[in-house]
């Protein structure tokens, strides 16, 4: 097994060049993780923007519906005032055709005493 000095430095230039074939392919590896790195923070940094944006929108939802509910809530209280007042108004209403009735039966009546009273005084004045 002899092996000549010209073999051994055909060797070992093949080593050094599978070597640095080796050390690039290492490197582009490494371009291509810190590459792939970068794009996932950038992405993961995107999606954090997002969230914040959501947050701060849910935020003034819950403004929004909280100013809603004062808003009814006092809508409310203004609702049942308006229907004591409309209920108010009903009762004078039915109050005033009570009083109408009234007045009508009163007025009747009266017309009819006065008729009765005039026939009677036409009766009085014809009779000799």
């Amino acid at each position: 097994m002899a092996t000549s000095l010209q073999e051994i430095y055909q060797a070992i230039g093949t080593l050094t060049n599978e070597v640095k074939n080796l050390a690039e392919k290492i490197d582009k590896a490494e371009e291509q993780a810190a590459e792939g790195s970068r794009r996932a923070d950038e992405h993961r940094a995107g999606i954090h923007r997002r969230v914040d944006e959501l947050v701060l929108d849910v935020g003034n939802v819950k403004a929004d519906v909280a100013a809603l509910k004062s808003d009814i809530a006092g809508m409310t209280n203004e609702v049942a005032k308006t229907k004591e007042v409309t209920d108010e108004v009903k009762r004078w209403k039915l109050m005033g055709i009570g009083a109408l009735g009234v007045v009508g039966i009163g007025g009747t009546a009266l017309g009819v005493s006065i008729a009765n009273s005039l026939e009677w005084l036409a009766h009085f004045f014809r009779t000799p």
